[in-house]
């Protein structure tokens, strides 16, 4: 049975398909008629016809207004019989070649008011044709049909139409009842395909590692977001290319033809160097993976890679710590070896200058005594760095200890036209160790101010990040100096590297072992001629947010 929205818009194709039948059958009978190959009077044939289509114009401007549309059916249906009984009957009755209207009827009925509707139709036109060919002998219609006696041959193809009437509202009542449920079951295999095509596109996109596709002859077929992030070219800029128009001749054809061979999980991973679309080349580690139909028929080959620049950096600062560690600890034994001795040379050159008469090695002393409390100052600067004192960390007010620094700052000789910013308030807390928190800020504050010796912009902030429903600490120290080289910046927290005149290379380090102790990390932006901004990030302890 059809639901409401589908049995009114069948209603409405019922009306439009009987107003289209009729204004055909109407226009080759006349076009019969004026060839003279008509072989009935016209007039009471295009009387019917136009009478139909008069029906179905009013059915159609009824119908929205009619609250039964079920009984509108039957009307309709039954007044379609009639007219069809009509037009056979002005047509020449048994002999009419518009008898087949009725099976048309009877399929409409199917189709609107399922099987019993369309056996009622089928057998109301049987009995309508009946009536029809049996009454030409008792009721005689003048002018349309002669009275004649009806013939076994009559009365015959009475009995074939009324059977094929009902096989026809038999068959197609079957198809009508079934045509719902299969258009449900199709609608839901159609949703579910989508569904799993939408899944089956969304789990491609959001992988987060690069995903390429490709066919038998190693040409790509598609790339997901990913992969187009890491290779910087579109899924359809690359489609149809061959795999080493954008990856590179790094993996021999003959490993990836290797990788449709494989069975299970013996995957081999491979190593190679990407030239981005851009120019800037990027390490991939990328494995192959073959693509089977459900047949188990090969179908294509799908590589999984990832970008590794982040993984290399790791490695190279693992390795980086690792060598720095070693030395660390071999300079930390060194310098506390030249520490005790250069004490010993410095207290004997005192005790000489003021043994010895007053004369030109006055001032040779006072280089010697100089270099060796700045060479004093150095080693005490790096076992600080070397042999870092415990953390005592503490809920301290971030902005108090930001303002200390500045407090300390401003009684230093500054240039003329420095200016400093305070981008934070007293709301922020955290869980630090105050002291060596205070001396990693100073270390960044006089870098900073070195940085702009003839004045500019000092801008210090503090607030609270959340990404990802954590919470975080951002410092930042931000200057409008020269800046720092690209070639320089990657080993500014080195110990001894120093790009200013004279600079020992300690105060980065330290900041950066600090921050690291605090489980944080350091991030360098710096433009040449443009300034520098570092950003200290630490994680943030519930307690210290608390307070």
């Amino acid at each position: 049975m059809l639901e409401a929205p589908n049995f009114s818009a069948a209603l409405r194709g019922l009306s439009v398909a009987r107003l289209f039948a009729a204004g055909l059958l109407l226009g080759i009978g006349a076009l019969l008629a004026v060839w003279g190959a008509l072989p009935h009077p016209f007039p009471p044939f295009a009387l019917c016809l136009a009478g139909a289509g008069a029906a179905s114009g009013a059915f159609l401007v009824l119908q929205p207004t009619v609250s039964n549309l079920r009984r509108f059916a039957w009307l309709q249906l039954i007044l379609d019989a009639a007219l069809v009984t009509a037009i056979v009957a002005v047509t020449g009755g048994p002999q009419s070649i518009f008898a087949f209207l009725y099976v048309l009827v009877v399929t409409a009925a199917c189709v609107v008011l399922a099987r019993l509707g369309g056996l009622v139709i089928a057998g109301l036109s049987s009995l309508l044709y009946t009536g029809l060919v049996l009454g030409r002998t008792a009721f005689p219609l003048s002018r349309l049909m002669e009275p004649t006696e009806t013939t076994a041959l009559e009365i015959m193809t009475i009995f074939l139409n009324t059977a094929a009437f009902l096989v026809v509202a038999i068959l197609a009542g079957s198809l009508a009842e079934r045509y719902p449920a299969l258009h449900r079951a199709l609608e839901d295999q159609r949703k579910d395909l989508s569904d799993l095509r939408a899944f089956k596109d969304l789990i491609f996109e959001s992988v987060g590692s690069g995903l390429v596709g490709m066919d038998l002859g190693c040409r790509i077929t598609t790339l997901n977001r990913a992969a187009e992030e890491i290779t910087g070219y579109e899924s359809g800029e690359v489609a149809g290319h061959l795999w080493e128009s954008v990856f590179g001749d790094g993996i021999p054809p003959n490993e990836i033809e290797r990788a449709m061979r494989v069975e299970g999980w013996q995957v081999r991973r491979h190593e190679i160097r990407l030239r981005r679309k851009d120019g800037r080349e990027v390490p991939l580690g990328i494995s192959f993976w073959p693509i089977r139909s459900g047949g188990g028929e090969l179908a294509g080959i799908i590589g999984v890679f990832q970008d590794l620049s982040s993984i290399k950096q790791m490695e190279e600062r693992m390795r980086q710590a690792d060598r720095l560690a070693t030395i660390g600890r071999l300079a930390a034994n060194i310098a506390h070896e030249i520490r005790n001795p250069l004490a010993s040379l410095s207290g004997a050159i005192e005790v000489l200058s003021r043994e010895l008469p007053r004369g030109d090695h006055d001032r040779l002393v006072q280089i010697v005594l100089r270099e060796s409390d700045r060479l004093n100052h150095i080693v005490k600067e790096f076992l600080e760095y070397a042999r870092p004192a415990p953390l005592h960390p503490l809920a301290v007010n971030v902005g108090e200890v930001l303002d200390e620094v500045l407090l300390l700052l401003e009684h230093r000789s500054l240039p003329a036209d420095l200016k400093v910013r305070r981008d934070y308030d007293g709301s922020v807390s955290a869980l630090l160790d105050p002291q060596q928190f205070r001396q990693a800020i100073w270390n960044l504050c006089i870098n900073a101010v070195e940085a702009m010796p003839e004045g500019g912009e000092l801008r210090i902030g503090a607030g609270i990040v959340t990404q990802r429903n954590v919470s975080r600490l951002e410092v930042w120290i931000a200057d409008t100096g020269s800046g720092i080289d690209p070639e320089s910046l990657p080993h500014i927290f080195e110990p001894f590297f120093s790009t200013k005149p004279g600079g020992s290379g300690i105060g980065l380090a330290q900041v950066h072992r600090v921050i690291q102790d605090h489980g944080g990390d350091v991030e360098v932006r710096s433009v040449p001629g443009a300034g520098t901004t570092v950003t200290l990030r630490l994680p943030l302890a519930k307690a210290a947010h608390r307070a």
